[in-house]
């Protein structure tokens, strides 16, 4: 079984030697697990709530499940089955303030649970480990956020084209999905998101109707990357607001959609605030969604939501790695957008767009250009267009045409 090193082992090494408990906290299958059991094992002891007697355990004497001798690290895979155990945590790691503590992993985040009552405020950080970006399945560090704000970027990449980017984002990042043949792939997909419709949701919330839940799912897959409301889907479904805002919460806790929040400025009122959505991994969008590549190469609508969806999951991959670092959209009341604007912890931004084809023109930078002079101004360092062609060409001064393969060298 091939092994691939995650790229935020060194944060969650970091994280043990500096909070007394750490959690590792993304989607089901991405290789948390995986991950917790890479790290040094001598002095860690692990229980995995999957296994039904741990457990039981947990749940019958919670108090008694997380005692450990001072010295050792409890490793405590998929915690939101028991989130009974967070108040024992609590004081256990109160008594002392040594680090690294527990080792927690989580296919939910806690603090959207019905029945978390205890934060762990000050004595837990979270890492969000996502499905596999391109740069970890090829071994290549993450170096395009540096890049972007520098300009220093590749001047020519072989092999990037629109059947390639599409072949990726197809392939989608979980591990297992990774290794399997493209004939089961599919198959791979959609048992899994047939799995946590069916059971895994019930962790995060009470849910009978479960075909409402699927049309809810479809709903945003189909739609990643794209503005929406509670009412559109509402009125689309025909299901009740409450109803929506219970499925779309279930769904972000399982981590299966990000919302990207809109970039905003006191000085123009006219941005609208709406987040964007995003699905956690291309491949299970694909799947869901019955996609086939050669219909989706033709279709622009399409190929633009899965392309720019895939580009999100790099882009957060790697700003996961860098403290300091934001990703926004922007997009206001004159139609004017921007896919992606990156900003870190000097203030300094950059914008990028997304094209899924090779042909990049002056009017695909219009948008970052109008912000540029009207809202960024000495803080706008860079506008990118990132596309599906081999070389970066400049269209002016800060104004770039980048290979998508980019992202990952």
């Amino acid at each position: 079984m091939e092994f691939y090193k995650r790229w935020m082992e060194s944060s969650v090494r970091t994280s043990l030697k500096t909070w007394r408990a750490v959690s590792i906290v993304g989607a089901r299958q991405c290789g948390k697990t995986t991950l917790g059991q890479s790290l040094p094992s001598k002095t860690m002891i692990a229980r995995s709530l999957d296994n039904s007697m741990f457990l039981q355990s947990a749940l019958e004497d919670p108090e008694s499940f997380v005692r450990h001798d001072d010295g050792t690290t409890l490793f405590i895979d998929e915690i939101q089955k028991a989130p009974s155990l967070l108040p024992a945590i609590k004081g256990q790691v109160d008594r002392t303030n040594a680090t690294g503590q527990f080792l927690l992993t989580g296919s939910a985040n806690l603090h959207m649970l019905p029945d978390v009552t205890e934060s762990l405020a000050g004595r837990l950080h979270s890492v969000r480990l996502r499905t596999l970006a391109e740069g970890e399945i090829r071994g290549t560090n993450p170096n395009f956020p540096a890049m972007a704000f520098s300009g220093d970027l590749p001047a020519h990449i072989d092999g990037c084209d629109k059947q390639q980017i599409l072949a990726l984002a197809f392939r989608g990042g979980y591990p297992e999905a990774v290794r399997v043949g493209t004939s089961k792939r599919g198959t791979w997909h959609r048992d899994y998101i047939d799995h946590l419709l069916r059971h895994d949701i019930q962790d995060v919330a009470e849910i009978r109707k479960l075909d409402k839940l699927r049309a809810v799912f479809t709903f945003l897959a189909a739609r990643s990357s794209k503005l929406w409301n509670i009412s559109e889907i509402a009125t689309s479904l025909e299901i009740t607001k409450a109803s929506v805002e219970n499925y779309v919460a279930a769904l972000e806790s399982l981590y299966l959609f990000d919302r990207v929040e809109a970039w905003t400025s006191r000085d123009y009122e006219r941005t609208l605030k709406r987040p964007k959505w995003f699905i956690g991994d291309t491949g299970l969008m694909c799947a869901h969604l019955k996609w086939h590549p050669d219909d989706i190469a033709f279709d622009s609508d399409r190929c633009g939501k899965l392309v720019e969806s895939w580009v999100y999951h790099e882009l957060a991959s790697a700003l996961d790695t860098i403290d300091g670092y934001s990703i926004f959209h922007y997009r206001d009341r004159e139609q004017r957008e921007i896919d992606f604007i990156l900003e870190n912890d000097d203030g300094a931004l950059v914008g990028i767009e997304v094209k899924s084809g090779a042909l990049v023109n002056t009017d695909d930078f219009s948008h970052m250009e109008w912000f540029r002079r009207n809202l960024g101004g000495e803080r706008w360092k860079q506008s990118i267009v990132l596309y599906s062609g081999p070389d970066t060409l400049s269209f002016g001064k800060g104004k770039l045409a980048v290979p998508l393969f980019s992202l990952f060298v």
